[in-house]
C-alpha cells in the first residue's frame, strides 16, 4: 500500500512512547520506510521511560523534500523541538509541498512556532486547545481532524483513527473511485477543466459583489487560477503532441453558472473552500499516482498552491466574524508580484 514511501517522524526529549512508535509500526508494516529525526544523535528515553529509540538521522541532515510525510508525536519532545531553528524550517518547508503532515497530542506546539496554524481547523491536547486559537485556528474536539495535508488527533487513545487517516494521505487515497481510476493524461485533462471553471467562477463573482476588498480578492484569485490553465494547457500539449486538451467544467463542480445575480460574497467564499478543498484532495492523488518527472511536480506543486487558497478563504471568513484576514487590510504594499492591476 504504502511501498516507495518515505516518512520522517520527529522526536527528541521526552518524546510521547507510544505516539512515536504506533505509527512508525503502523507505516512500516504497510510497506513504508520510516525515519525517526532527532535535533542531534542522542539516543533518547520516551517520557514514560517505556521506550528508548535512536535517531535514524538528524536535522541537519534532511531535506523536506526527500520525505513523502511527516508526524511530529507529543510527549514533552514539541518543546524542545519548538525552540529549535533548524527543526522548524524543516517543517514550514515540508509544509510549502502540500504532503501530508501529522501532529499528535502536543504535536501543534511546533506548527504554532513555525507559524504555519492561522485558518487552519484541526485537534490536539484539550491543554494546548487555547494556544491553538490564540493564533488563528479552529479548534474541534475529535479523534481525528483532517484539514487538507494536515492530520491531527489529541490523545495516544486516538491513535487508531491517526494512523488510518495518515496512512490513507499518504497513499493518496482521498478521492472518488472515478477519480482513483483515471490516468495521469486523464487527470491532467480534467485538472485543465477545474482550473478553467474557477477562473471563470472567480472573474464573474469580481463582477458581481460589492466590497471592494473582496472584489480585490476574486480578481487576485481569478488571475492565479488562469495561469494555472495556462501552464497545465501547456503541459498537457507538450506530453501528447501538441494535441488541445478537452475543456469541460461540470455542471456540479466550480465555474461561472454557480454564479447568480443574488448570489452573497459569503456564498462564494464557502463555495471556493469546497471547490479548492476538492481540488487539493485531487491533485494529491494524482501526484501520488504519478510516477514522476514534470507531471508530477506540477500535480504537487498545485496541491500545496490550492490548499494556500483555502486557508486564504478561511481566514477571510473568520475575519468577517471579527478580526481582520489576509486581504482584509491588503494595500499597495502586500501585492503579489505581477498583480498590481488589482488593486
Amino acid at each position: 500500500m504504502l511501498k516507495g514511501k518515505k516518512v520522517a517522524i520527529l522526536i527528541g526529549p521526552q518524546f510521547h512512547d507510544e505516539e512515536s512508535t504506533l505509527p512508525r509500526d503502523y507505516l512500516q508494516q504497510r510497506g513504508a520506510r520510516v525515519h525517526l529525526i532527532g535535533l542531534d544523535k542522542t539516543k533518547l528515553t520516551g517520557k514514560y521511560g517505556r521506550v528508548s529509540l535512536e535517531p535514524d538521522k538528524t536535522i541537519a541532515a534532511v531535506r523536506a523534500e526527500d520525505y513523502d510525510g511527516v508526524i511530529i508525536p507529543g510527549g514533552g519532545a514539541p518543546e524542545r523541538i519548538r525552540i529549535h531553528e533548524p527543526a522548524l524550517q524543516f517543517v514550514k518547508d515540508f509544509w510549502q509541498t502540500g504532503r501530508p503532515l501529522g501532529a499528535i497530542c502536543h504535536g501543534p506546539q511546533v506548527l504554532i512556532s513555525a507559524g504555519l496554524l492561522r485558518g487552519v481547523t484541526l485537534t490536539c491536547f484539550i491543554g494546548i486547545r487555547d494556544d491553538v486559537q490564540n493564533v488563528g485556528a479552529t479548534f474541534l474536539d475529535q479523534q481525528v481532524c483532517i484539514d487538507g495535508q494536515l492530520i491531527t488527533s489529541r490523545t495516544p487513545d486516538d491513535l487508531p483513527a491517526f494512523n488510518e487517516a495518515f496512512a490513507k494521505a499518504l497513499a493518496g487515497d482521498v478521492v472518488s473511485d472515478e477519480e482513483k481510476e483515471l490516468s495521469a493524461l486523464d487527470a491532467l485533462e480534467l485538472a485543465i477543466s477545474r482550473e478553467k471553471g474557477a477562473q471563470d467562477f472567480y472573474a464573474e463573482m469580481s463582477t458581481i459583489v460589492k466590497e471592494e476588498s473582496v472584489k480585490n480578492k476574486f480578481s487576485y484569485l481569478a488571475a492565479i487560477e488562469e495561469g494555472h490553465f495556462l501552464h497545465l494547457s501547456d503541459l498537457y500539449k507538450q506530453l501528447t503532441n501538441g494535441r488541445t486538451p478537452t475543456v469541460d467544467v461540470r455542471q456540479n463542480e466550480l465555474g461561472k453558472h454557480r454564479v447568480s445575480p443574488d448570489i452573497t460574497a459569503k456564498e462564494a467564499v464557502d463555495l471556493g473552500i469546497w471547490a479548492e478543498e476538492k481540488a487539493y484532495e485531487f491533485y494529491r492523488h494524482a501526484a501520488a499516482k504519478s510516477k514522476g518527472g514534470k507531471i508530477k511536480e506540477m500535480f504537487e506543486y498545485l496541491a500545496a498552491e490550492e490548499l494556500e487558497h483555502k486557508r486564504l478563504f478561511l481566514v477571510d471568513k473568520a475575519a468577517a466574524q471579527g478580526g481582520r484576514g489576509h486581504f482584509q487590510w491588503a494595500t499597495h504594499f502586500d501585492i503579489p508580484p505581477g498583480m498590481d492591476d488589482l488593486w
